[in-house]
């Protein structure tokens, strides 16, 4: 094990040298020392984090990274709350959550090219003897894959919850359904397909019934022989759960306790299933790209193009595409319990960065890591956003102190949030990130920079914090 301290004096120097390529240590080390929050104040000193720091502040146990340059892997690590660092990264698997998404949409590229499957044919014949019940969906606007994939089937489910462990877990068909053992409801196409862009895990877990039945093969051989294998993804499986002899990593929820059995079992395997590494994701970005630039890779120049065409919402298949020219790049987010993730490559650069954490609160670390990256290479695309502060008006905000509840059972979940201040410093206290600074951007209007949550206040007197809304106990 390689144990690391870098001196936090290095910011200085790292934020002064990002005009000029930094040799792979300094960049390492510009990284490490430069996570960044979502929000900067104008003419306010920037804040840069180390880390480890703010491993600690968000408790979040282990964070695995892999930093692509030029179309290789430059460097990975492992590094733990404690302040240590494994480097390279230790094989241990994390789940990539939607992650997965993409990895399916590169299979799903990879077999249309093949003429195995067609992505615009109405996907009834696929499923069978699997039905969809009625909904918006006619003879003129059928479900495909290509629009499950899209997300504008029409589709519902959000995502899923995962099975803890010993429980009954349905098969992909049950899920589809909602027949027990699945503790999700049934998919239905809610709207027109082809008419609007709705994030579905639930459309995902359609297009994974269809590809097994279309092609006869079970989903996770079907990824084994067309992806993971080909890209030399050698530490990645759709297995679940995942063996016991095969080192994974434990989950860990918000408030830091471990998941149960250490890992949820997810089903729906295209929406969520993945076990990984961060380098195997970044091969698989890697290749994603070099098909891309018509270079040899696990897909053709034809089907990596299908897969980076951008549907609505600037979506392709699996991925999020944006970005013009030089500045083109796909990502995407992934969040199961217990553990949550990103990616962002660059096409044309061949730069990028893969980040698995073991932790519900590792999304929060997962932006700040890329900020950094962001700044060590000059990413426009997530500088932090600027905001001025302003006056506030302190007699009416005194009245808004207390405690309010945000009724979300689709996102995180029902919750308390609290507004207080200490004299002039203003917070927002929420059950995954404690207490978080605020600032004032109006009389009645104030800002997380961590989190990049405004927080504000409907007629009613309801705290609004982002789209959210709670009311006041």
């Amino acid at each position: 094990m390689l144990r690391i301290f870098i001196p936090l004096a290095f910011l200085a120097a790292a934020a002064s040298s990002v005009s000029e390529p930094l040799p792979d240590a300094a960049l390492r080390q510009a990284i490490e020392n430069g996570l960044r929050p979502k929000i900067d104040v104008a003419g306010e000193p920037s804040t840069h984090w180390n880390v480890y720091e703010r491993m600690r502040r968000y408790g979040v146990p282990t964070m695995t990274v892999a930093m692509i340059r030029h179309g290789t892997i430059a460097w990975s690590a492992t590094y733990r709350s404690d302040g240590t660092v494994s480097m390279p990264a230790t094989r241990e698997r994390y789940q990539a959550a939607s992650l997965s998404k993409g990895v399916a949409g590169s299979l799903a590229a990879l077999l249309a090219d093949k003429r195995q499957i067609d992505l615009d044919a109405p996907v009834d014949a696929c499923l069978a003897p699997l039905q969809l019940p009625p909904g918006k969906q006619d003879e003129a606007h059928p479900v495909t894959l290509r629009n499950l994939l899209h997300h504008t089937a029409g589709a519902t489910v959000n995502g899923f919850s995962g099975y803890p462990a010993g429980a009954p877990v349905p098969s992909p068909e049950q899920v589809v359904l909602g027949e027990p053992p699945a503790n999700s409801p049934a998919v239905a196409i809610a709207t027109t397909p082809g008419t609007a862009y709705a994030y579905s895990g639930g459309g995902y877990t359609v297009a994974q019934v269809a590809l097994t039945h279309c092609t006869k093969k079970p989903f996770r051989d079907l990824m084994q022989a067309y992806v993971l294998g080909p890209a030399g993804m050698r530490d990645s499986s759709f297995a679940q759960p995942m063996p016991a002899t095969i080192a994974h990593a434990t989950g860990h929820l918000a408030n830091g306790e471990a998941v149960r059995g250490g890992a949820n079992t997810y089903p729906e395997l295209a929406a969520a299933g993945l076990w990984t590494t961060a380098s195997d994701l970044a091969r698989w970005l890697i290749g994603v790209r070099d098909a891309y630039r018509g270079e040899t890779s696990f897909l053709s120049k034809a089907a990596a193009e299908d897969m980076l065409s951008q549907g609505m919402n600037h979506y392709g298949l699996g991925v999020f595409v944006a970005g013009d020219g030089t500045a083109r790049h796909f990502m995407h987010e992934g969040g199961n319990t217990g553990f949550k993730s990103k990616y962002v490559m660059y096409l044309d650069s061949g730069d990028g960065v893969v980040m698995l954490t073991d932790s519900d609160s590792g999304r929060w670390l997962n932006v700040e890591f890329t900020k950094a990256v962001a700044d060590a290479l000059g990413w426009d695309d997530f500088a932090p956003r600027i905001v001025t502060r302003e006056p506030l008006d302190v007699a009416t905000m005194e009245k808004r102190v207390g405690t309010y509840l945000i009724a979300d059972e689709i996102g995180d979940g029902s919750r308390h949030v609290a507004l207080g201040h200490d004299g002039s410093a203003w917070y927002l206290t929420m059950p995954d990130t404690g207490k978080t600074p605020l600032v004032p951007t109006g009389e009645h209007a104030l800002v997380s920079p961590e989190l990049g949550y405004e927080v504000t206040f409907d007629d009613s007197g309801g705290l609004i914090v982002g789209t959210l809304r709670a009311t006041r106990l």
